[in-house]
């Protein structure tokens, strides 16, 4: 009797590499091939269980997407209690792009990170968008392409990131303030220096995913050496106008 043919498995994904606790860490991180189609990077179904790091949720907001499109409210929704630090994060990762940064392009994630900053400041249960922008269509293959080259990021961070020192991670209102000043600094149209700015958003933001106290701590030093940073940048630019 022939055997039936088996299904094609079109990817398989590797669950991030964790600390167990012991000492030792678990699978490699999640690769995220490129569909040879014309629609892009597809990501494949993952483990649930996977979802609990930060490239497994990252992941899980394309897996969800079950039409062509989906709307920033909604995969804010899906991002669940982690919500104010998955959205800090995907705000602040574009201005981490390799090449030089145009004027005026941190200013475009910099403004609604205000927003978002000022409600965590407030006490927010989690962030909430403007109609228009909550409402806003994002396509499936652009949220896939944009996810396939930050998830593989995101997973060897998840190998260094742990629970750990959770005094630090329940300061919450500094985190906030932090955010507001380090939005406000990208807001301003500084190409370059608006590197350092989305770097300490990225690392304070990890950190509060992760619990991790330490990525916390070293998000804040960052941001305040970002504020030297612009302080020096700005002195500069005036003194090369002439008005010091």
């Amino acid at each position: 009797m022939p055997l039936a043919p088996s299904p094609v498995i079109r990817a398989t994904i590797v669950g991030p590499r964790h600390h167990d606790g012991a000492g030792g860490d678990a699978a490699d991180g999640p690769r995220i091939p490129a569909d040879p189609g014309k629609d892009g990077p597809v990501m494949t179904e993952h483990p649930r269980a996977d979802r609990a790091t930060i490239a497994g949720a990252l992941q899980a907001v394309v897996d969800d997407t079950a039409g062509d499109d989906t709307s920033w409210g909604e995969i804010l929704e899906r991002l669940g209690g982690r919500g104010f630090g998955f959205a800090m994060l995907l705000l602040a990762a574009p201005n981490l792009t390799p090449g030089p940064s145009l004027p005026g392009f941190s200013t475009i994630f910099g403004a609604p990170m205000v927003l978002l900053a000022l409600q965590m400041l407030g006490g927010a249960a989690g962030p909430r968008l403007p109609g228009f922008l909550a409402r806003r269509r994002v396509a499936r293959a652009r949220l896939a392409a944009f996810m396939s080259k930050l998830v593989p990021i995101a997973a060897r961070a998840d190998r260094a990131l742990r629970p750990r020192y959770p005094a630090v991670v329940a300061l919450k209102s500094l985190h906030a303030m932090s955010f507001v000043v380090l939005a406000l600094l990208l807001v301003l149209p500084f190409p370059f220096v608006s590197l350092a700015a989305a770097g300490a958003v990225v690392l304070i933001a990890v950190g509060l995913i992760a619990e991790d106290g330490i990525a916390v701590a070293l998000g804040h030093a960052s941001a305040v050496a970002t504020v030297g940073l612009y302080a020096a940048f700005g002195w500069a630019a005036l003194a090369a106008l002439g008005w010091l």
